[in-house]
């Protein structure tokens, strides 16, 4: 009877909110029809998600099950996270171990699975105990159930990840699928960005689930994972909250997501996103009061994978583990702080590869993924070590923890400069803003009542994330190096998607002490009432990719794009190339198979511009090969400092070098023409080239050496 009362409560709620929705959110979800390329790319995003699905389900079930049986304390949640999260590290460090030598392909993934099936046989399946999911996990499930249909829709609608600048990652991620094998040093075919700005662990991922199901492109692969990683990030949230004050808390922070913009641009499929999930799942294990070896180790593996997803975001992650580490010492356990530092390094060893390729130090092979297998060792020992001291307090961290907190609400509820993040935040998350002021107080009250929630964490989290963007934004103009200022600045753009994040927890808490003396359901009930009504600016519909908006807005605008798709400046709306475009890179796909291309080529383009979400040809994207790009009209920006994009008025010089391939982009689908921002080529330009492929203002040429028959060739 209370299930129907509360799917009633909630249906009632999602129809006032609909009803009470204007403006383009209320055009995308009921006058807006689907555009006809919807239906044409439907086919083949519906086999792509029908694949990765099935085999991430497959594969998590398989690990979740193994690591039950070997470690039954962990409890079916952890399992389930340990088995989720684990193809995602699993990707990771398997691709550093066989990548170099070739041995990163479907069929050893698909080996691997055997294994564990194999071992689970010899072992006998894991003693699960049947019983209903806590009231937080059903309010997990309540939140992922919100934005399924909606984001489902929009993954089936793109085939491509919907935002302009994260094409390098599923570029990185072809390049495997093309050449099978991964070079860590040799893998951004794209090029726009330096090297400090690859995503390792996220790449590594996409091109497991297109190796392990046979899909390419890789993009699609990519795409086909929106929904799981959304599933992924919502319970990393919840297992986070737990840690932090119970099953009620991390139930409310699942739901407050929907206060941050995280829901809409986890779409993007970047790091810069998508490792939220894994930082919150490795803190969650790490901060649990339950010390059990086998959490522990994980949470060091799963850190270790955040800072290779997206060093900046899982750096953040690093910092709240690392407080709450020299927490543990002033608890008065130093043997805990020891073990905790192992945890950290254990972390730092796993993420290796990430930090070398950051900082261009090339590691001959097969040293980074001995350092990984070593990170895994010293994590087991460092978990082992830390069980063995039971989750303590002590008056001098107790007090510590609350003037912390204490001086981050007296810095909210002042919220003006020079603290600039915190007035842009009061801005644009006034819920998450108000409620994270009254729920560090409520926590500061539970903190009284020892072992009711962890303040240490969320304290830590909130001053860096203020500290930091402070230091961003005055210090960045003081270097010279571009690749400097931009990796300096960069850290207050992250700061925008880290202390709302954080928000969300103490704002939980409130809710969860709300309940505590109400009821959870009615308490439920009003957050629901908070998050799907859109109350705020109401008429105006801010950019939904910076402030809140209601989950019914979150419906419109994700509906928005999967009924018209994204790529509408270029010559498909879905898949961001003409079909000159993708007929391009069948070609150069062709010229692979024929063993003229390798993973040495640098095919040299020439284009018109550098404008993203532009009519450009990213034929890296749909091939892996190398692009250097020269660009008319070039201005320097800080972005792209340390990438391979240069002025046009270099290409002939390199031309002179007789680079094996050039594609020249003449005119665009948006009307721009190459030769109106440059001079026009000497005629004799491409003497030594036979032109192969030419059609809408795209052409290919090939050296002539090059030619099939010719004596380079043969």
């Amino acid at each position: 009877m209370r299930s129907l009362v509360d799917a009633l409560v909630v249906l009632v709620l999602v129809g006032t909110s609909l009803a009470l929705l204007d403006g383009a959110p209320a055009e995308h979800i009921f006058r807006q029809h689907f555009w006809p390329e919807f239906w044409e790319v439907l086919p083949r995003t519906l086999f792509a998600a029908v694949k990765v699905w099935t085999f991430w389900l497959l594969a998590s079930g398989l690990l979740a099950a193994l690591l039950l049986r070997l470690e039954p304390r962990l409890g079916r949640v952890d399992a389930v996270v340990g088995g989720a999260f684990g193809l995602w590290a699993c990707a990771y460090l398997f691709a550093n171990l066989l990548g170099p030598i070739g041995l990163f392909r479907g069929w050893t993934v698909w080996l691997g699975l055997a294994a564990v099936a194999f071992g689970l046989r010899r072992l006998g399946p894991p003693a699960v105990a049947r019983r209903a999911p806590a009231p937080g996990m059903r309010l997990t499930l309540l939140a992922f159930l919100l934005i399924l249909p909606t984001t489902l829709l929009l993954q089936l609608g793109a085939p491509v990840p919907p935002f302009m600048d994260v094409l390098a990652t599923p570029s990185s991620a072809q390049r495997i699928v093309t050449f099978g094998r991964y070079l860590p040093f040799d893998n951004d075919p794209y090029g726009y960005w330096d090297a400090a700005s690859q995503c390792p662990g996220n790449e590594l991922l996409y091109a497991l689930l297109a190796l392990a199901t046979f899909t390419d492109p890789a993009v699609l692969a990519q795409t086909a994972s929106m929904v799981p990683i959304m599933g992924l990030l919502i319970l990393g949230t919840y297992r986070l909250g737990k840690s932090i004050g119970g099953d009620a808390v991390g139930g409310m922070a699942a739901l407050f997501l929907f206060a941050t913009v995280l829901p809409r641009v986890i779409a993007y499929l970047h790091g810069r996103s998508v490792t939220f999930a894994l930082v919150a799942a490795g803190l969650g294990l790490l901060l649990d009061r339950r010390r059990v070896p086998a959490r522990q180790a994980l949470a060091a593996v799963l850190l270790g994978t955040a800072v290779a997803s997206h060093a900046i975001i899982g750096f953040f992650g690093m910092v709240v583990a690392a407080g709450s580490v020299v927490f543990w010492l002033l608890a008065g356990q130093p043997g805990a702080f020891v073990a905790g530092i192992g945890t950290l390094a254990a972390a730092s060893l796993f993420a290796l590869p990430e930090i070398a390729i950051g900082l261009r130090l090339p590691v001959p092979y097969p040293l980074l993924p001995v350092a990984q297998i070593a990170g895994i060792g010293l994590a087991v020992v460092s978990a082992r070590a830390l069980a063995r001291y039971p989750d303590r307090d002590h008056w001098i961290g107790r007090w510590l923890r609350r003037a912390l907190a204490a001086a981050g609400v007296a810095l909210l509820v002042r919220h003006a400069p020079p603290f600039e993040v915190l007035v842009v935040q009061w801005a644009r998350l006034p819920t998450l803003y108000f409620g994270a002021c009254a729920g560090l107080l409520a926590m500061l009250w539970m903190d009284r009542t020892r072992g009711r929630v962890q303040l240490a964490p969320i304290a830590v989290a909130l001053l860096f994330g203020i500290g930091l963007d402070y230091v961003s934004r005055q210090w960045w103009t003081y270097f010279s190096d571009g690749k400097v200022q931009t990796a300096v600045e960069d850290f207050y753009h992250k700061i925008d998607y880290w202390l709302p994040y954080v928000l969300i927890f103490p704002t939980a808490c409130l809710a969860a002490w709300v309940a505590e003396r109400l009821s959870l359901r009615l308490a439920a009930y009003a957050v629901l009432a908070v998050l799907l009504i859109p109350w705020k600016d109401r008429h105006e519909h801010p950019d939904p990719n910076y402030h809140q908006h209601a989950i019914v807005e979150a419906w419109g605008y994700q509906l928005e794009m999967a009924k018209c798709g994204y790529w509408g400046a270029t010559g498909h709306r879905r898949w961001a190339q003409s079909p000159a475009e993708l007929a391009l890179a069948d070609v150069l796909r062709a010229e692979v198979a024929a063993g003229r291309i390798t993973l040495d080529t640098h095919v040299v383009q020439l284009g018109p511009y550098i404008l993203l979400y532009q009519d450009n040809v990213v034929f890296a994207l749909y091939t892996g090969i190398t692009s250097d790009g020269y660009v008319a009209g070039y201005l320097f920006d800080r972005s792209i400092a340390g990438g391979r994009l240069r002025p046009a008025e270099r290409f002939l010089a390199r031309l002179a070098e007789r680079p094996p391939y050039v594609v020249v982009h003449e005119s665009t689908k948006n009307g721009t023409r190459l030769f109106d921002a440059m001079p026009p080529l000497p005629g004799d330009a491409f003497a030594a080239y036979d032109e192969i492929y030419a059609a809408d203002g795209v052409r290919l040429y090939r050296a002539k050496s090059l030619a099939p028959g010719s004596a380079t060739t043969s």
